[in-house]
């Protein structure tokens, strides 16, 4: 019989997540990205997991903040579709990179514990006549 993951399950997993990339805990999230991970980022280049771990481990990208709110769970068995609102204050090397953003993520559970299988992140729109 198929379970499915539980809401309140899908949103710590993501607090611990956004909490390890406001950190750039690189360890913590080599912990908590699947094995095959793929981040799509906000201007839609692809990142594998190792490119992805290494914007923290080699100090390339840097957060003040990391903030997520608004968080729409859809379980699927033993996958999760995340959409939610995000908002960073960050550096990547030496340009801003802050900004806000809507962004999708695919939480599956894999070896027995949730872990983050994919990723993508856009650009809030900006509100007509704003």
């Amino acid at each position: 019989m198929a379970t499915t993951l539980a809401e309140q399950a899908v949103t710590d997993f993501v607090r611990e997540w956004s909490t390890a990339e406001e950190r750039g805990e690189h360890r913590a999230l080599d912990d908590l990205l699947a094995k095959d991970f793929v981040g799509v980022g906000p201007r839609g280049f692809v990142r594998s997991r190792e490119e992805w771990l290494a914007r923290y481990s080699t100090g390339t990208v840097r957060n003040t903040s990391f903030e997520v709110s608004d968080l729409r769970i859809r379980s699927y068995g033993e996958t999760a579709v995340v959409v939610a609102a995000q908002t960073q204050q960050s550096v990547n090397g030496d340009a801003d990179a802050s900004g806000a953003f809507r962004f999708t993520l695919i939480v599956v559970r894999q070896d027995g514990r949730l872990r983050l299988a994919g990723l993508h992140l856009s650009p809030n729109a900006v509100p007509a006549g704003g």
